[in-house]
C-alpha cells in the first residue's frame, strides 16, 4: 500500500519524494519511536505544491510490529471539523445551502432552543457560527460536552441526536457573542447540512467531498467504512510511567448511525494532501473547480470572537489586517495538518498516539520542519 501511495502522489502532485534536506526531522522521528514517545505515524510535507519530504515512522500496531505507512488510514479526530466546513462551502457554492441563514430553516426543532437558565435565544445560530465555534453551544470540556461518549446517542441517526440536544444540552451563550470550542455545535451544523441536502451525512461526505477530490480512503467511521478500508492502527496513550498503552476507543457505529461529526472521519496523509492542495490552488483540483474562488475566500475569512475561520480552520498566523496567513487543525488522536500561505507549505502529521500526550512532540517536530525548510 505504501508503494501505491507514492505512485498516487507522484501522479497527482508531480514530483519525486526527497529527504536529504530533512535529516534532523528523520532522526527526531526515529528517536521518538525508540523512546516510546509515539508508536508510529506518517509525515508529509509539500512546498509550492510539490512533495519535498515524506516519512512513515514506527508502528501501526506495536504488538504485531505492523508498520505505519504514508497511506495508512487513521481516525483524524478534529481535523474532521474543517473538512465538514469545506463540504458545507461546496454545497453552498452549488446553491444547496445558505450558510448565513438561521439553522431553524433546516432544523425547526431549534425554534424551541434555550439557554441553560431557561432564557430563549435572541436568534438561532447560523451554520457559519456553529462551524467557527461562536454559535453559543456547550464547550467540549464541560459536563455533557462530548455526547459521542454518552450511551443515549448510541445507534441513533444524526438527526435524532441533534434534535435531542434541544432538550438535553441547552445553549451556554447567545449565538455570536462568545467563542467556545464545541463539538456539539459541529454536530448541529452537520445536522443542518444533512437536512438541506436530503442525504445522510456519511454518504454526503463520500459523494460531495471525498470522491470529487480523489480521496478514496476518506470516510466517516462506521461499520461499512471500516469493513471497506485497510486495517486502522491501534490507538495508544501514555501511562503514568510514560509507557504506551492501548486505547480501546468507542465501538464502531453501525452504518449511517451517529458519531461525532467533528471527530470521526478516517483519512490518510495522501488524501489530506489533495484537500489542502485544492485550497492552496484557490479551489481547483486537477484543473477542475471544486470550490469557487469566492467560496475559498469566504471559507478562510476570520470570525470574531475567537481564532477560527468561517470554515472551521484554526488561524495559526495572521497579518495586521486580520487576514489568515497560515491555517490548520489538530486532532485528539494525535493528528495535525497546516497550510502556510506565506511560505507555501503544506504539512500533514498523522499518528494514533493521544494528542495531548504528544503535544511537545508535535511542537518540536513543526519547529524542526520549519528550520529545515528555512535552510533549503
Amino acid at each position: 500500500m505504501r508503494n501505491l501511495a507514492l505512485v498516487f502522489l507522484f501522479l497527482i502532485i508531480g514530483t519525486p519524494v526527497t529527504s536529504s534536506d530533512f535529516e534532523t526531522v528523520s532522526s527526531f522521528l526515529e528517536d521518538s519511536v525508540r523512546n516510546k514517545v509515539v508508536a508510529g505515524g506518517a509525515l508529509l510535507i509539500l512546498e509550492a505544491g510539490n512533495v519535498t519530504y515524506e516519512s512513515a515512522f514506527g508502528y501501526a500496531d506495536l504488538e504485531s510490529k505492523r508498520a505505519f505507512t504514508v497511506g495508512t488510514p487513521v481516525i483524524i479526530a478534529s481535523i474532521s471539523k474543517p473538512i465538514l466546513g469545506t463540504l458545507a462551502y461546496r454545497l453552498a457554492d452549488q446553491g444547496n445551502l445558505n450558510l448565513g441563514a438561521p439553522i431553524t430553516d433546516y432544523l425547526p426543532a431549534y425554534i424551541d432552543a434555550r439557554l441553560e437558565g431557561g432564557e430563549s435565544l435572541k436568534r438561532p445560530p447560523t451554520i457559519i457560527e456553529l462551524l467557527s465555534h461562536t454559535g453559543g453551544t456547550r464547550l467540549a470540556e464541560r459536563r455533557l460536552g462530548r455526547p459521542w461518549f454518552a450511551t443515549w446517542t448510541r445507534g441513533l441517526r444524526l438527526n435524532e441526536v441533534v434534535n435531542g440536544y434541544v432538550e438535553r444540552i441547552p445553549f451556554e451563550s447567545q449565538p455570536g457573542t462568545k467563542f467556545a470550542y464545541s463539538g456539539i455545535g459541529t454536530d448541529i451544523a452537520a445536522g443542518a447540512i444533512e437536512a438541506a441536502a436530503g442525504t445522510p451525512r456519511n454518504q454526503l461526505l463520500t459523494e460531495e467531498f471525498a470522491n470529487p477530490l480523489g480521496m478514496k480512503y476518506t470516510r466517516f467511521r462506521d461499520s461499512a467504512a471500516v469493513a471497506a478500508l485497510p486495517p486502522l492502527p491501534t490507538r495508544y496513550y501514555h501511562g503514568d510511567k510514560g509507557e504506551l498503552l492501548v486505547y480501546d476507543g468507542l465501538p464502531v457505529p453501525s452504518t449511517d448511525t451517529y458519531s461525532s461529526s467533528g471527530g470521526s472521519i478516517i483519512s490518510t496523509a495522501t488524501d489530506l494532501a489533495q484537500w489542502l492542495a485544492m485550497i492552496r490552488n484557490h479551489g481547483l483540483h486537477r484543473g477542475d473547480s471544486f470550490l469557487s474562488t469566492k467560496a475559498i475566500q469566504e471559507m478562510l475569512t476570520p470570525v470574531s470572537p475567537g481564532n477560527r475561520t468561517r470554515g472551521g480552520f484554526a488561524i495559526l498566523r495572521e497579518d495586521d489586517h486580520g487576514t489568515a496567513l497560515a491555517i490548520g487543525h489538530s486532532g485528539s488522536s494525535g493528528t495535525y495538518c497546516w497550510l502556510d500561505f506565506q511560505t507555501d507549505v503544506i504539512g500533514i502529521m498523522l499518528t494514533q498516539t493521544k494528542g495531548s500526550d504528544i503535544k511537545t512532540f508535535r511542537l518540536e517536530l513543526v519547529q524542526k520542519i520549519n528550520a529545515c525548510l528555512a535552510e533549503k
